[in-house]
Order: structure tokens, then C-alpha cells, then sequence
């Protein structure tokens, strides 16, 4: 007989019953460390017949483990691979989706969270859908040089020294770099004691001539993980403007990335 399935008002699609019990058993068997099956199914309120077939198919799947003198079962090492697979930057990125959408409808000029990838910055999320200045969509999966964009000056300034010499000789090896990377790279010191002072990271007519952004860095604890912007055009408002009303909000909303992704760790 198949599992019974049920179904989410929110979603189209049914719950798969015997995936969930399957998460509420391991997740149990975390909380309870070394535990037998009555223990599990007073913990979970999950039948013990269901148990038995839960544990026989993680055990075979290298997931659990049973001891042969009472039964009792525990997670493997196998579980932590499961963890290998998410990097900070993919937490970073599903926290950002959720706040930068808040942020632009607060400040109205959209917002791009990017990160470093093979010495460019990558868009990995962006809330330009939601802003009525935005004259661009879908730039998730588009790339910024990280020397001339406020998304990688800002990340720049983020990191110690010699992280900072590692990305760059990164970016030398991987990118060509055209006259304009090679006068930045070489005052990147005094480029990136300008965001410092100035408190913000600015480029101007990057992509188009009519459009600037500042940025900021963000952080998983003392880890740099990337930046977020603002992007807004340059005959609207000037990047001291922008800074002077949106620069506030900007870091707030960091803040609680930030702040969401530190109860995480």
C-alpha cells in the first residue's frame, strides 16, 4: 500500500509522508543520540512498525547505525556530508532573497547580493523585480568585475590583507584584465582606504553610463561572504545623496542577514 500523502494549501503539491517521517527520525535520533525504538516512537509519535522500516532502509543507506546488543540506533558520519553540500555563501544567498525584497521597497532603488566566483562577482540574488526604477530583470547568474564594481570593492574591503592578495592573484591569473583593472589593481590600496573613509564601496557607469551603485560587504560572523548593492541612476541622485538616505536602511538590513545567519552557525 503506498504512503498516504497529504496536501499544503500553499502548495499544489502533496507531502510525501514517508520523506518527512523520514527527516523527523533522524532529526530525532540527533536530539536523542543512542536511542531504542520505544524511545523513538514516543519521541516522534510515529508507529513502531514505520519505525523498523525507516531505520532498516537508513541503515542500509548508510545514514544510521544499530547496536547489536539492544538495538538502539545513531547517526553516522555519513550524515555530515549532507552539510558538505551547503556552503555559507548558499545560506547567505536564501537569507538575502528574503530581506532585499523589504529593503527596495523601502529605499524603492533595487538591490543585487553577489559573491565571489573565480575573480568575479556572481548576482545571486537580486530584488530588481520589485523596484518600479529598475530597468533591468534577471540578473541572477550575472557576472561584475570585481575590481570596478562597488559589489567587488566593497567585498574587497571586507578581507585581511592577505586574503585580499589571495583573491587578487586570482583574479590575475583567470581574468584578462583590460587598462582599467590594471590602474585600479595597481592603487587597489588607496582604492580600497577610499571605501573605508568614505564608509561605502561606488562605481558609476559600469554596465551603463546612466546607472551607479554603492555596496557593502557582508559577513558570517568574521567571514566575509560577498556585498550587496544599491543600484540607482546617476541623473537622479548622486552617490553622497543616495548614501545620505539609503546607506541606513542598507545596513539594517545587513544586519539582520547577518544576525539570521550567526544563529545559524
Amino acid at each position: 500500500m503506498p504512503e498516504r500523502t497529504t496536501t499544503n494549501a500553499a502548495s499544489p503539491y502533496r507531502e510525501v509522508r514517508a520523506v518527512t517521517r523520514a527527516f523527523d527520525l533522524i532529526e530525532a535520533v540527533g536530539d536523542l543520540g543512542w536511542a531504542k525504538i520505544g524511545e523513538l516512537a514516543t519521541y516522534t509519535n510515529i508507529d513502531r512498525g514505520t519505525l523498523y522500516r525507516l531505520i532498516h532502509t537508513l541503515e542500509k543507506k548508510g545514514y544510521l547505525t544499530r547496536r547489536a546488543e539492544d538495538g538502539a540506533v545513531t547517526l553516522t558520519e555519513r550524515i555530515l556530508h549532507l552539510g558538505d553540500g551547503v556552503r555559507h555563501e548558499d545560506f547567505a544567498t536564501e537569507v538575502m532573497s528574503k530581506l532585499m525584497p523589504e529593503l527596495t521597497k523601502t529605499i524603492m532603488w533595487p538591490s543585487d547580493f553577489a559573491t565571489p566566483v573565480a575573480g568575479r562577482m556572481v548576482i545571486q540574488a537580486s530584488s530588481h523585480k520589485y523596484s518600479p526604477t529598475s530597468v533591468h530583470r534577471g540578473l541572477v547568474g550575472k557576472t561584475r568585475p570585481l575590481l570596478r564594481s562597488a559589489l567587488g570593492l566593497a567585498y574587497l574591503s571586507s578581507l585581511d590583507h592577505t586574503d585580499r592578495q589571495h583573491i587578487l592573484n586570482v583574479n590575475r591569473r583567470i581574468n584578462t584584465l583590460d587598462v582599467g583593472d590594471r590602474a585600479i589593481l595597481a592603487n587597489i590600496d588607496r582604492y580600497l582606504a577610499e571605501v573605508h573613509q568614505r564608509g561605502y564601496a561606488f562605481s558609476a557607469g559600469l554596465i551603463e553610463e546612466n546607472i551607479s551603485a554603492i555596496a557593502l560587504p557582508v559577513r558570517r560572523g568574521q567571514k566575509p561572504l560577498g556585498a550587496v548593492n544599491i543600484v540607482f541612476f546617476r541623473s537622479a541622485m548622486s552617490h553622497a545623496e543616495v548614501a545620505a538616505t539609503c546607506l541606513k536602511p542598507l545596513r539594517e538590513c545587513i544586519a539582520r542577514a547577518e544576525a539570521a545567519m550567526q544563529t545559524q552557525t
